[in-house]
């Protein structure tokens, strides 16, 4: 190898160990400053706690059904609504009085027939069908009766897996403030 080779050979020796001690001082210039605290990168802030779900009674939301009814609702919407609630008697809880009063949207004409109604309707269906029982449909009512002020709404109740289902059917009227449950008849399935 001549002269001019083994200079330029040491030159590029010499560059490659000047990369590796610069590299190694600048390392250890940044790890002191972490232990510092200069410009250390603070731990990302808590996360927020997401507020918490406290479940309330279905009495408590809206009257119980789980929304307003606005004297504008349609027949369906005020039979899933009673429906909703008249499938949450039960005895234990209080009397079919105090319960029927809670009602949304019954006229005042059945609300004794629904008092006197109510327990043989737990009974019979009600106690059978669980305590998981939900509104799986409300049928529409026949548009001539319901430009009439009349309109027959049938509702199917769901149980919970295997303990059957039921239909709820509910006559009503267009009061003054919409539209009133003035019968209800309960049949199992």
């Amino acid at each position: 190898m001549s002269h001019r080779g083994r200079k330029l050979a040491a030159f590029f020796v010499a560059l490659v160990i000047l990369g590796f001690v610069l590299n190694n001082i600048s390392s250890r210039m940044r790890n002191s400053a972490d232990a510092s605290g200069g410009g250390a990168a603070s731990p990302p802030p808590a996360r927020p706690m997401a507020p918490l779900y406290v479940p309330r009674p279905a009495s408590l939301i809206s009257g119980g059904y789980g929304g307003a009814l606005g004297s504008d609702a349609s027949p369906q919407q005020v039979a899933q609504a009673f429906a909703t609630v008249y499938i949450t008697y039960d005895p234990k809880k209080g009397s079919a009085k105090s319960f029927v009063s809670g009602l949304p949207r019954v006229s005042p004409d059945a609300v004794t027939r629904l008092q006197n109604q109510l327990p043989d309707d737990w009974k019979r269906f009600l106690s059978k069908i669980g305590g998981g029982t939900t509104v799986d449909s409300v049928s529409d009512p026949d548009p001539a009766e319901e430009r009439s002020g009349d309109a027959s709404v049938t509702v199917t109740l769901k149980g919970e897996s295997n303990s059957g289902s039921a239909r709820l059917a509910l006559a009503m009227h267009q009061g003054d403030d919409g539209w009133v449950v003035s019968s209800a008849k309960l049949n199992g399935e």
